[in-house]
Formats: structure tokens, C-alpha cells, sequence
């Protein structure tokens, strides 16, 4: 296993509108009843990579034109992303060409009138939760609401689309970090990104005031009390999450031309042998991504998630301590086949 990679530039990027960076997962499926018949809906959590503030809606299918539906919906309530990041779900995969082409079809006049940024959408490789896991913890959070807030009784759309809401604002009114009790400050929320205050704080009046003085002091003054806030979000928690928790050594990297097993279930005898064809470089220098051949085709997968064969001629090898080589055929490096939150 390579060393585990520093965080990406998406989640250490302050003074950013909430969802500007967004993670997009789908859970479920969700029974409701409609009429004298069930069925099924599905959610999709939106998270800021950010903030750590969540965003759901209801797809009623998983076809790709549901899914864009509800991003669709997210976007005009959220804001556009710059970014877009998920897994390799079919869905997923044909709402972003659908995205992309809408965008080349955009009247380029339009375009430049109205916006100067377009919207990237980056997927995981298949098979490596771990790559995901800032979303991925929030999909956990999002069920342990659901739990929490279910009374045993059968639901339909408007109870769902009610406890949806009651669960998004109880996961962005978390704290995210410690405050000790005897301290005079309120630990940062998704809350405060989103709205300016918590839910729980309370609301003061705010006595009028002119327009010239408005215009003066109060805009400032609201600028200096996001950059503020914005300041303890960089002092207070970034720091909590910016830690490495394993991976903290260096191992070979995988080669053009490695014979590599691919890591797919827990029967070893079912692992398909392949050949790498490209390994992909992150912005470290490190391989953690790589294109690998089978007797199927060519796919995409982590480096967790594969296995790394090396032939020998039998006689030993002098950096092994151990004084004995491989043979051929021998594994010479496994990697964990459990996930991780990154």
C-alpha cells in the first residue's frame, strides 16, 4: 500500500459558498406506500466537502434521468457546484454526460454572460469505498437519523420528505469539533455556513438603521464576522481532521507490466489475474490508481485493490533478511481488503 495521500485541495478550501465541492452518494432503497401499494424511493446526499453540511432529495427510480431531476433540484436551491465527486455508479456516470452535454449545447454567448466557471465531475475507481469517504461517513450519519427518528409505522412520500428535512437539519446543526463546556465560544456548525447562526442560538432584533450608515458599516461588518468565522474553521478544524491514521509507510509502487491479482470478494481461488497497463500518478507522486488488463478488458482500480505477483528464479533475494526467495507464482504483496474512511 502506498502512503496514505494528504487531503485534497477541495476539503482545505476556505472562504468558499457552502456546496461548492460536493460529494453525491444514493441510499436506499426506502419502501413507501402509495395508495393500497408500496414502493420504493431512493435518497441522494449531497455533501459539502468543506463544511460537512449535507443536502438531500428523493429520486423515485434509479434511472438517470431521476437522478439528474435531483440534482437538478439540488442546483436550485444549492447553487451550482464546481465540482461534482462519486462513486461509479451507472446512474451517476450517465447523469454527468447528460451535465456535460447540456453544457456544450449552451449558447456560448449565454455562457459568458452569466457564468465563468464550468462543473468537473470526478469518480472513484470501482471497488474502493475508502477513496470516498467523506461522503460515505455522511450516508452512515444520514441512516442513523432516519433510525432515530422512525416510529415503526409505514411511510409515505410526505412523512419521508418530512423526516428528510428533520434529518438534514439535525446533521447540519452538529458541531464540528470539541469545545470544552467552560468555554464562552459555540463550536462551528454546517449551520452557521448555511445561514449565518445556529438553530438553537437565539434571534435578535435588529433596530433599523439609514441607508448611508447601512451602506457604511453594516455590510463590513458582516464581511468581518464571516471571515471570522471562516478563520475558525481554518484554526479550530482543520487541524482535527488533517491526521493520518494508517499508511504510514512507504512500499513499492506498481510498475507498467506488474502481474497484479485483482482483490474482488473473499475467495482468493475467484481472483482474476491481469497485467497493469498504466499506472496513475497522483499529485504526490505516488500510484494509487491503476489501468490494469484482464481476459475481460481493461478496468480502473485502486491499489488497495490489487495484489501485487513477482517472479523468481528461486534463489534468494538479497534485501530479504529472511534469506530465502520467492517462487514463482509466490505472493510476494497483499493489500488490506477492508475499507476506510478517509
Amino acid at each position: 500500500m502506498p502512503r496514505m495521500a494528504a487531503l485534497p485541495v477541495q476539503r482545505l478550501t476556505p472562504y468558499q459558498r457552502p456546496f461548492t465541492y460536493v460529494g453525491v452518494d444514493y441510499l436506499g432503497p426506502v419502501e413507501v406506500t402509495v395508495g393500497r401499494h408500496s414502493e420504493k424511493r431512493w435518497i441522494v446526499v449531497f455533501t459539502c466537502m468543506v463544511v460537512r453540511a449535507i443536502h438531500l432529495e428523493i429520486a423515485y427510480s434509479l434511472t438517470a434521468q431521476s437522478c439528474i431531476m435531483a440534482i437538478r433540484r439540488f442546483i436550485c436551491r444549492r447553487g451550482p457546484a464546481a465540482e461534482y465527486f462519486s462513486d461509479n455508479g451507472t446512474n451517476l456516470k450517465a447523469a454527468s454526460k447528460e451535465i456535460l452535454q447540456q453544457i456544450r449545447e449552451m449558447n456560448k454567448e449565454c455562457a459568458e454572460e452569466f457564468t465563468s466557471a464550468r462543473t468537473c465531475w470526478h469518480f472513484n475507481p470501482p471497488s474502493a469505498p475508502h477513496m470516498g469517504g467523506v461522503w460515505e461517513r455522511m450516508v452512515r450519519t444520514v441512516k442513523q437519523s432516519m433510525a432515530a427518528l422512525d416510529d415503526g409505522r409505514k411511510l409515505s412520500d410526505e412523512i419521508l420528505l418530512t423526516t428528510l428535512s428533520e434529518a438534514e437539519d439535525m446533521i447540519n446543526s452538529r458541531p464540528l469539533m470539541f469545545v470544552p463546556q467552560s468555554s464562552s465560544e459555540i463550536a462551528i456548525t454546517p449551520n452557521h455556513f448555511l445561514r449565518g447562526t445556529a438553530p438553537n442560538e437565539p434571534q435578535e432584533s435588529v433596530p433599523p438603521t439609514n441607508i448611508a450608515q447601512a451602506l457604511r458599516d453594516s455590510y463590513k461588518r458582516s464581511q468581518q464576522l464571516s471571515n471570522e468565522m471562516w478563520k475558525r474553521w481554518i484554526r479550530e478544524y482543520v487541524p482535527t481532521i488533517n491526521k493520518r491514521t494508517k499508511w504510514f509507510g512507504e512500499s513499492q509502487q506498481l510498475q507498467k507490466g506488474d502481474l497484479v491479482y485483482v482483490v474482488e470478494g473473499d475467495r482468493r481461488k475467484a481472483w482474476v489475474r491481469g497485467v497493469v497497463e498504466e499506472p496513475i500518478v497522483s499529485s504526490d507522486g505516488r500510484v494509487r490508481q491503476a489501468m490494469v488488463r484482464t481476459n475481460s478488458g481493461v478496468f480502473k482500480r485502486a491499489t488497495a485493490k490489487l495484489a501485487v505477483l513477482e517472479i523468481s528464479d528461486g534463489n534468494p533475494d538479497p534485501v530479504d533478511d529472511s534469506g530465502s526467495g520467492l517462487q514463482v507464482g509466490d505472493l510476494l504483496r497483499t493489500t488490506s481488503l477492508g475499507s476506510c474512511n478517509k
